[in-house]
This record gives C-alpha cells, structure tokens and sequence, in this order.
C-alpha cells in the first residue's frame, strides 16, 4: 500500500494513464491483475510490478575518474557520474513508490555531531547492455567500480538503499541536483549508500573502474530491485541530562551515577557520541563528575544547557463587578436597578461569571439592606468587598 498522499495521486495517474493504452493481448487470455502492470508513462522508465522492478533507460558518460555519484539526471553532474539516466529522480521516487517501498530517511548530522547514515529498503542495481558485438552484457552495478587508487573491481556488493522522500520540496532538491544513485551521501538522493561517504574531493571514497565501464555513449538500463530487506536508521548518540537535586536521566530514564557509568560502558559500538544538557543551577562538580566519566569510555560530549519550561503566567484577574446600594435601598448592578427583595431572589442571574463583587452602600444606604445584599451575593458563590461611602448608614 502507497502511505503517502503524493505517491498515490501519482501512483492512480500513472495507473489511469497505462489503462487509456493497453499493450496487445492474446484474444480470449486472461487480462493481467492491477499488481501485474508495466508502466511506461514516465519518461525513461518502466515499472515492472509483476517482476518487481523499476528499469531505468540511461547512457554511460563517464568512464574513469573519481565519483559523487552512481547515476545522475541528465544535464546535471555528468563529470561526476558514470551513468546518466533520463528520468528525473523525483520520477524514479515515484516509480519505486509504486512497488510498495516506503520512503528511507537520508544521512544526516546529529545535534552532537555524530553522523546517522542514510537508512531504507535495500535495493540490487543492475546495469545492462549491449556490447559492439551485440551481446547483452548484465553486471551489479559495484562492478563498475574501484576504491579510489585501487586498480581491480570491488568484491563485495554493495546494499544500496532507497531513501525515496515523498516532500516537496525533496523532490525539487532532487531534481536540481540530479541525485538518482548517490555514493557521496546527500540530503536529496533518491538512493544512497548506507555508510558515511563523504563528498569531499580529496576523500572521495569511489571512482569509475576502467576496466569494467563500457565506453561512454553506451546505451544501458540501470535494473532497480528491492531485496525485501530494510536497513533502519542507526540510534548513534545518547542523551544526558542533569537537574538539580534529581537523579541523571539516560535517554529519559532516572538512575545513579554507578548504573549510568555501567550503562554508558555497555551501549553499542555504533554510539559514541553524548549530549549532555546540565540545569543551570547543577552544581560544577557533578557535571565534572560526569563528564570525566563519559570522556573515559570515550564518548565525544556535547554540553548544552537545559531549556527550562517557561512559567506560564496566572491569567489575570477579572475586575469586580461593581453592585451598589443606594439611598432608597435599591440595588444597582451596571445600569439595571431593583428592589433588595428581587436581586437576593436573582443573584446567581444577576451577577453571572463574575466571582468578586465590589459593593459600594451609598449614602442613606441602610445596615439592613447592605446585610440582605451581601448575604445574596456570598451565597451565589462571589466574594464580596464592601466599600463604604459617605454618611453611610452601612455597619
């Protein structure tokens, strides 16, 4: 199943699209399953779904020096590549979108430095093609290539993976840059190597093998097959953090000293990095304390504060309401005036939300009917504030 929006409105297009023009048939043999097709509607590939492959049409354009790439869109990194395809990488995202992969997560730098290397469905890379005495020639793509300074073919395959990012604007990047098959790892790579490659030229892992190659302006087809296996992203930095007067947190869970040095001692190889977030207010000897302890097992650490919460302020208080009683011993709340007898009957009504009353007894205002108010408004569940005024007659 398709899980991304993008994929599948493109997946039905394409799946519409092969249906307006159907391949030949044998009369009366069964129509192939909707799992079975060969989609040809993108430019320079077909998806093989019954055999489970994307194949991708291509020429060979380069055939020694050093190498960022496997393949690239034509018009883009040539100098760098050994093939170029004509599919743009956001097509070949789709084409092996429609066999059912899910997009991988490429390589990217943590928070503390360490490196997480592109992670997704393996996939076998196969490059085909005709040789001048019209054979058709097939080789893993691996064997078109050499450790940079070697002189013989790799021996070993390699686990190409699918990273395959459905966004938007990933499939732009991808198309700008031309990132089909990556071996110099890059955010836009539709399919990377699953190891850190950098692309630094004077540490490029890769370069084109002489040997191997065919000439260049040599039609081939780059076979894109999945493996059925997954590479998953590698977990390769911990988390630290020290509060003031708590225990010290690994990854979130509480323990002493003694079990944090124990634990850190036994992580797996592929994590030697640490961020370390201290409160402000830790004392300087225990963050020492633990930052000895992790530099000793040879862990690189990255000290960073801890972002404490912001308070949220209390709302502020509504204003009082303002009830008065006047000197003919009426009750005035707003512009409304009624006798004492009706609001101590309505009081709940009449003062609504409000949970603090200011009341004012006006002059001439009797104790008795400044009492009968108060009363009315306490037992409607609001404070009451009595504020006296001239010659008042109020207690």
């Amino acid at each position: 199943m398709l899980r991304h929006a993008c994929t599948l409105l493109v997946a039905a297009a394409l799946v519409a699209q092969t249906a307006l023009a159907p391949a030949a048939e044998t009369p009366g043999a069964p129509k192939p399953a909707a799992k079975d097709l060969i989609i040809t509607t993108l430019p320079g590939i077909t998806v093989d779904t019954k055999a489970r492959e994307v194949r991708l049409e291509g020429t060979i354009c380069l055939k020694k020096g050093a190498l960022e790439l496997f393949a690239c869109a034509e018009g883009t990194r040539e100098h760098e590549s050994i093939i170029a395809v004509k599919a743009k990488p956001s097509h070949v995202t789709f084409a092996l979108a429609m066999l059912g992969l899910d997009p991988g997560k490429p390589g990217y730098v943590t928070e503390g430095g360490a490196f997480s290397p592109p992670a997704g469905a393996v996939l076998e890379v196969t490059c085909r093609y005709k040789t001048k005495a019209g054979e058709t020639r097939s080789l893993a793509a691996y064997k078109l290539l050499r450790l940079t300074g070697g002189d013989v073919a790799l021996d070993r395959p390699i686990d190409w993976v699918y990273v395959g990012r459905p966004e938007a604007d990933a499939l732009r990047a991808a198309d700008r840059e031309g990132t089909v098959i990556c071996l110099s790892n890059f955010p836009e790579a539709v399919i990377d190597v699953p190891f850190e490659s950098t692309s630094a030229n004077s540490d490029l892992v890769y370069e084109a093998n002489p040997k191997t190659v065919p000439d260049p302006g040599t039609a081939v087809e780059l076979v894109l097959k999945p493996t059925g296996q997954r590479i998953e992203p590698k977990k390769v930095q911990v988390e630290v953090v020290l509060k003031k007067g708590r225990p010290a947190e690994l990854d979130g869970k509480p323990m002493d000293f003694e079990t944090l040095a124990s634990t850190v001692r036994s992580l797996p190889a592929a994590i030697r990095t640490t961020v370390l977030r201290v409160d402000p207010e830790e004392p300087f000897g225990r963050v020492m304390q633990v930052h000895r302890m992790l530099r000793d097992t040879l862990m690189e650490v990255h000290l960073a504060l801890l972002e404490r919460q912001p308070e949220t302020p209390a709302p502020a208080a509504a204003p009082p309401l303002a009830v008065a009683v006047t000197a003919d011993d009426t009750v005035r709340v707003g512009d409304k005036t009624m006798p004492a007898e009706t609001f101590a009957a309505k009081a709940a009504e009449v003062l609504g939300e409000a949970t603090r009353v200011e009341l004012a007894a006006e002059k001439g205002a009797s104790a008795a009917t400044v009492a009968q108010v108060m009363a009315a408004i306490r037992d409607a569940g609001a404070g009451v504030t009595l504020k006296r005024g001239e010659e008042s007659n109020a207690p």
